[in-house]
C-alpha cells in the first residue's frame, strides 16, 4: 500500500500486511501546522490506523526532507494523540471513514527534576528572568538571589521588610548597567522596596567579599499587603534598548501602582538612618528615597492578585483579582478600558508570548484563556482543566506562543499548549521531602517561572524546586 496524497502523489510506501496475512485497516487524515518553520502543503494521506507520533514524524519529516529528524506532537480536536490513530477513533467514537484534520507542531522534551534548594520559610514568588540566577522572595520578609555568578554557597539575600514579602521581580536598569542590578519587591508590611545589587566580577571567591545590597526607594501608596510587583521585561543580550524602569504594584487594598523609577522623578521624602523623615532637597549619600507613583489605577472591587504591562505595548497594561475581574488599563492616561469577569477568585495572571492572550487561575480549579481581541462580552475564550486544587501561579514560556506552566495547591506543576485544550502536555509532581514520604497533605505550591530552559517552583515546602525543560525529544521510537 502507497500512503498518499489527494494530489495522487506517492509520498512514502509501507506494507500493511499482517502477521496472519490480513490487511490493517487505513484512515485518512489531513496533516496542517500553525508553525511557519514546518509548512507543509495542504495534502490528505492514507495511513494504517497503528500509526502512532512516531510514524507520523516519520512521515512530516520525509515531506519536508529534514536531514536530521524532527519529533513532531499532534492535535486532533484539540487533544493531543498519546495513542494510535484507531485507538484514538475507537475512545472517541470517531469514525474511520471521515478525514481526520491533524495538527502538528514540534515536540517538548519530556522534563527533568534538576535541583531542590532549601529556603528559610514559604517561597512566595519566584523569578528566573536573569540566566544562571533564581530570585525568591519568602515568607520570612526577606529576598534571596542564588546564583552561578556568585561564590559558595551562591546566595545573596535582601533584608528590609518588617513582615512576610509576597513578590520580588527584577527591574530594567535606567543606564543599562552591565554590574549592577535592580530589583523590587513588596510584601506584607505594605511598603515596596527597589534594591541595587552589585554582580561580583569572575575573580570574586569569597562570600564576605560581597557587596551586600542596598534599597534605593521606598515606594508608598498601599494601605494593605502588597501581593504583587512586576516590571516590564528586562532587555534580551541582542537588545539595544533598554526598556523604562517602570514598575506595576498590586495591593489587596484594591490598588494598582504605576512608578517610575528614574532616579530624579516621583521623588517625595528622604529616609535617614534609624527612620527619620525630611523633605528632599538632594539626594543624599546612602539616603533611601521614598518615591510616590506617576498614577494609581482604580477599578477594581477587592484585593488584587497581579497587575503585568503589555509585553509589546507600552501604553498598555492588566490586572486581576478576587473581584473575579480582568481588567485592561491605558496607562498614558491611567484610565480602565476594559473588564471581563470569571466565576471565582483569580489569584494568578500572565500574558503569553502570543501577546493577545493572558492566563489567568483560580480557585476554582481552573486556567482561563482570555482573548484580548474581543469585546467585553465574550469573556473566557478557553477553560483549561486539569488541577485538583486552586492554581496559585500561571507563568509563559518567553519565546514559543501558546506555551505555559501553572502551579496549583495540588502540588503539582503543569505544562500547557493552548491549542490542547483538553489535556496538560506534562504534570510535574513536587517530589517528596526525604522523611516526608508518608505525607497525605499536598505541598502547595505558590510561585512558578519559566525562562525556556528552567521550570522553577517554591511554595510551603520551604524550598526551590527546577526542572530542565528544554530542546527536543529524540524521535526514536522508544519516545511514544
Amino acid at each position: 500500500m502507497s500512503v498518499t496524497a489527494d494530489l495522487g502523489q506517492p509520498v512514502a510506501s509501507t506494507s500493511t500486511a499482517t502477521l496472519n496475512g490480513g490487511e490493517e485497516k487505513q484512515i485518512a487524515i489531513r496533516l496542517s501546522t500553525k508553525d511557519p518553520n514546518y509548512q507543509i502543503p495542504p495534502a490528505k494521506f492514507l495511513v494504517p490506523a497503528s500509526w502512532r507520533r512516531f510514524h507520523l514524524s516519520e512521515l512530516i519529516n520525509k515531506v519536508l526532507e529534514n536531514e536530521s529528524p524532527v519529533p513532531f506532537d499532534f492535535l486532533i480536536d484539540q487533544t493531543l494523540l498519546r495513542s494510535s490513530l484507531g485507538a484514538y477513533c475507537a475512545a472517541t467514537g470517531t469514525s474511520e471513514e471521515v478525514v481526520l484534520e491533524v495538527e502538528f507542531l514540534p515536540s517538548t522534551l519530556p522534563p527533568r527534576l534538576e535541583s531542590t534548594q532549601p529556603s528559610e520559610d514559604w517561597v512566595s514568588d519566584v523569578s528566573s528572568a536573569v540566566r544562571g540566577a533564581v530570585l525568591t522572595a519568602s515568607y520570612a520578609g526577606t529576598l534571596s538571589l542564588q546564583s552561578s555568578d556568585l561564590p559558595p554557597p551562591s546566595t545573596l539575600t535582601f533584608t528590609g521588610h518588617d513582615l512576610s514579602a509576597l513578590s520580588a521581580t527584577y527591574v530594567p536598569h535606567p543606564l543599562g548597567s552591565e554590574d549592577k542590578r535592580w530589583v523590587a519587591s513588596g510584601g506584607m508590611d505594605r511598603v515596596g522596596r527597589v534594591w541595587e545589587y552589585t554582580v561580583p566580577p569572575p575573580s570574586l571567591a569569597a562570600p564576605a567579599e560581597l557587596t551586600p545590597p542596598k534599597t534605593l526607594y521606598t515606594l508608598s501608596l498601599h494601605q494593605a499587603p502588597i501581593a504583587s510587583v512586576r516590571s516590564r521585561p528586562l532587555p534580551s543580550s541582542s537588545s539595544t534598548a533598554t526598556p523604562a524602569p517602570h514598575l506595576l504594584t498590586a495591593g489587596w487594598d484594591g490598588l494598582v501602582g504605576l512608578w517610575d523609577l528614574t532616579p530624579g522623578v516621583n521623588e517625595g521624602d528622604v529616609e535617614l538612618e534609624g527612620g527619620e523623615r525630611k523633605k528632599k532637597r538632594r539626594k543624599q549619600s546612602g539616603a533611601v528615597v521614598n518615591k510616590t507613583p506617576m498614577a494609581v489605577l482604580r477599578g477594581h472591587t477587592g484585593k488584587v492578585s497581579r497587575a503585568v504591562f503589555d509585553r509589546s505595548d507600552v501604553t498598555k497594561a492588566y490586572s486581576a483579582g478576587w473581584d473575579h475581574s480582568v481588567r485592561s488599563w491605558d496607562l498614558t492616561i491611567g484610565a480602565e478600558t476594559s473588564s471581563k469577569t470569571s466565576a471565582k477568585v483569580l489569584l494568578a495572571m500572565a500574558q503569553l508570548t502570543s501577546p493577545n492572550l493572558l492566563a489567568t487561575g483560580s480557585t476554582d480549579r481552573l486556567i482561563c484563556l482570555w482573548d484580548l481581541r474581543t469585546d467585553a462580552t465574550q469573556n473566557i475564550s478557553l477553560t483549561l482543566a486539569g488541577h485538583t486544587a486552586p492554581v496559585s501561579s500561571v507563568a509563559a514560556h518567553p519565546t514559543s506562543p501558546l506555551l505555559f506552566a501553572s502551579g496549583s495547591y495540588d502540588s503539582t506543576v503543569r505544562i500547557w499548549d493552548a491549542r490542547s485544550a483538553k489535556q496538560a502536555l506534562f504534570t510535574l509532581p513536587v517530589p517528596k521531602k526525604e522523611g516526608d514520604e508518608d505525607r497525605k497533605e499536598p505541598e502547595k505550591v505558590l510561585a512558578i517561572d519559566w525562562d525556556g530552559e528552567r521550570l522553577v517552583a517554591g511554595g510551603e515546602g520551604s524550598r526551590v524546586i527546577t526542572w530542565r525543560v528544554s530542546g527536543q525529544e529524540s524521535s526514536a521510537p522508544a519516545a511514544q
